[in-house]
């Protein structure tokens, strides 16, 4: 009984050295894709894209030469006029961040405030104008999903996270 105790023991201690399960050391290390999902309040979509375009669009873009971000993508509906629709029904909109690894997606607000700071300094007029759009007032975020990837399975994304 003695020597079960003690082996169950030594197994626990061996486990906690390791760093716990192995598969989350891999998650850590390998990309990370953020997938926010919003809808554009009705007729702000061309508003909406602006925005998007001088601040989501811009702060990614300085995060990737930072090495943080490996990629991002702003995916809108299609515009597609067809009998009952109109140019205007567009209001659903994906933004796509791939992070390098799971700590630079954890640490990515502090990150983009960084970055947005810097570029108020640096662009005169840039950010925030006084009586400018509000990212609350052109549209509203309703989901965002985290994966990882998987290179070894069928499937190419790990589900980690729902918000």
């Amino acid at each position: 009984m003695k020597g079960r105790i003690v082996a169950g023991l030594f197994l626990c201690s061996l486990f906690i050295a390791v760093g716990g399960d192995a598969q989350n050391r891999d998650v850590q290390d390998k990309p990370v894709w953020a997938l926010e999902f919003i809808q554009v309040t009705p007729e702000k979509f061309g508003m909406a894209m602006g925005y998007l375009d001088d601040n989501w669009m811009r702060v990614r873009a300085e995060a990737k030469k930072e090495g943080a971000v490996l990629d991002y993508h702003r995916i809108t509906n299609a515009a597609l006029v067809t009998p009952g629709h109109k140019l205007t029904d567009l209001k659903s909109v994906v933004l796509l961040t791939e992070y390098k690894s799971m700590d630079d997606f954890l640490g990515s607000e502090r990150l983009f405030d960084s970055i947005r700071q810097r570029l108020l300094k640096s662009t005169p007029g840039y950010f925030n104008l006084p009586g400018g759009p509000r990212p609350e007032d052109l549209y509203e975020t309703s989901g965002t999903q985290v994966f990882v990837e998987e290179p070894d399975t069928s499937a190419r994304l790990k589900f980690l996270a729902q918000k």
